[in-house]
C-alpha cells in the first residue's frame, strides 16, 4: 500500500517540504517520510511541520531506512551528494527519484548502478501550492514503482509519463519556464488596468483571477485553446 511505503529525501528545501506536505495532505503517515539536511535551520523547520517527521543529518543513514529516495537537491551539487553515499551497503535497494534539473539519467546510472530502480522528474513552481504538473520519465521501474512514484507526484499537482528524454528539454521550456510566462502576462494585463486608471489591488485582483478562471475553463471545456480564444473575441475586434 503507498501509504506504507517509506519515503526520504535527501535535500530539505522548498521542493521537498512541498512534496511532504503534500503527502501529508493526502493521508500518508508522517512517520513513514524521512528527510535529511545539514541545515540546522531547514532541519528545524521541517522538525516543525509535522512532529511524526524523521529529520536526519546523515544521508547513508536515511538511504538505508527508505524504500523511496527522492534526490530534492541542486543540481551542481548533485554528483558530489550522491557520491557520498555507499549504495553497495545500502541493501533495501529504494527506488531512487531525482527532482534536480538537467540530471539526466545517463549521469544518474553512472553514480547509483546500471540496474538500479531509477525515475527522473521535472516538477514545476506551481507544485508549491499543490497546482504543479511533474513530468516522468524511468529505468527499471516496475508497475508497482510506477503506481508509487505517480502518487508522490500526484500529491502536489498532476503526472506525466514521456518515454523519450529529449523531450525534457521541451518540457522544461513549457511547464518548467511556462510560469514565468503566465506571470509577465498577468504583470502586463495588471498594468493596462492601472494605466487606465484602476487601483492597483484591484487591478491584481483582475489580472489574477481572470488567469485562474481561464486555466479553469480551459481545464474543463470541451473546446480547445484556439475555439476558446475565438469565443471572447468580438466580430470586428
Amino acid at each position: 500500500v503507498s501509504e506504507n511505503k517509506k519515503i526520504g529525501f535527501i535535500g530539505g528545501g522548498m521542493v521537498a517540504e512541498a512534496i511532504i506536505r503534500g503527502l501529508i495532505l493526502h493521508g500518508h503517515d508522517a512517520s513513514k517520510i524521512f528527510v535529511s539536511d545539514p541545515s540546522d535551520s531547514r532541519r528545524d523547520v521541517l522538525s516543525i511541520l509535522n512532529k511524526q517527521l524523521n529529520v536526519l543529518s546523515d544521508n547513508q543513514t536515511l538511504a538505508s531506512e527508505v524504500d523511496i529516495l527522492i534526490m530534492a537537491i541542486k543540481p551542481q551539487i548533485f554528483s558530489d551528494v550522491a557520491s557520498s553515499i555507499d549504495f553497495k551497503t545500502v541493501e533495501n535497494n529504494p527506488m531512487i527519484i531525482s527532482v534536480a534539473a538537467g540530471i539526466e539519467m545517463k549521469t544518474m546510472k553512472d553514480l547509483f548502478g546500471q540496474d538500479k530502480k531509477i525515475c527522473r522528474v521535472m516538477p514545476n513552481t506551481p507544485c508549491l501550492v499543490g497546482r504543479g504538473v511533474s513530468t516522468l520519465i524511468q529505468s527499471n521501474l516496475n508497475e508497482s514503482d510506477i503506481v508509487m512514484a505517480t502518487y508522490i507526484f500526484n500529491s502536489v499537482g498532476k503526472t506525466i509519463w514521456i518515454q523519450e528524454e529529449e523531450w525534457m528539454h521541451a518540457v522544461t521550456a513549457v511547464s518548467g519556464s511556462g510560469p514565468a510566462y503566465f506571470f509577465h502576462m498577468m504583470h502586463i494585463l495588471k498594468d493596462a488596468a492601472c494605466k487606465a486608471g484602476i487601483p492597483e489591488e484591484i487591478a491584481e485582483t483582475l489580472s489574477i483571477q481572470t488567469a485562474i478562471g481561464s486555466s479553469q475553463l480551459a481545464l474543463n471545456s470541451a473546446d480547445d485553446l484556439i475555439t476558446l480564444k475565438k469565443k471572447v473575441m468580438s466580430p470586428g475586434g
